[in-house]
């Protein structure tokens, strides 16, 4: 079971800022997104990613679990209008939280409670009309804990999403072989440029 207090420690002490995956995959996800679209971040962390999206012309609403993940940068980005921050469980998201575009969950969904993972989709699929996805199925070992929860590959996860999304795509990562991108959409075409 993962708590907002076990990723607080890692965020401070677990070396999760090394890098931002999301951040180095703006050009794959953002092709795929019209000008200007919205989108919902779900699991943000450090708010690297929407410095950069913000900049590129992008609404950006962020949620995350984690009250010191986000850093200053972003955190001072934070306006209500362009860049919005939630601190929220991805499995009780609020009743009022925007509705996107797109949605990225990128690092994320194989580190939550796997009781809660349909009920996370159930709250994704209700808050952004289409998804882009990265998920692996390693170990994540960090503070003596294997943040990787569900170990499963591309295709589960495809599959796993398709109980939500009408229309599925699964992708490898153009990063590594055990990471995969899973692409939902609302409708064949959603958000296409």
């Amino acid at each position: 079971m993962t708590t907002p207090e076990i990723f607080d420690d890692v965020w401070q002490h677990g070396h999760y800022r090394e890098g931002s995956c999301a951040k180095r995959m703006i050009p794959h996800y953002t092709k795929l997104m019209e000008p200007g679209a919205t989108i919902n971040d779900y699991g943000s962390g450090t708010g690297r990613a929407e410095v950069e999206l913000i900049k590129m012309g992008f609404r950006v609403n962020m949620v995350d679990f984690s009250a010191v993940a986000l850093e200053d940068e972003a955190r001072a980005l934070v306006d209500g209008d362009r860049l919005t921050f939630t601190l929220a469980d991805l499995a009780a998201l609020p009743a009022d939280f925007p509705v996107a575009d797109w949605g990225i969950s990128i690092g994320v969904m194989m580190t939550v409670d796997p009781a809660k993972l349909d009920t996370i989709c159930r709250e994704i699929r209700r808050t952004c009309r289409n998804l882009w996805v990265e998920t692996y199925d390693t170990p994540d070992i960090r503070r003596g804990r294997d943040f990787t929860t569900i170990h499963r590959d591309g295709k589960w996860w495809a599959a796993k999403l398709a109980e939500f999304w009408p229309h599925v795509e699964a992708h490898p990562s153009p990063e590594h072989k055990r990471r995969a991108i899973t692409i939902c959409r609302s409708d064949a075409e959603g958000g296409r440029k």
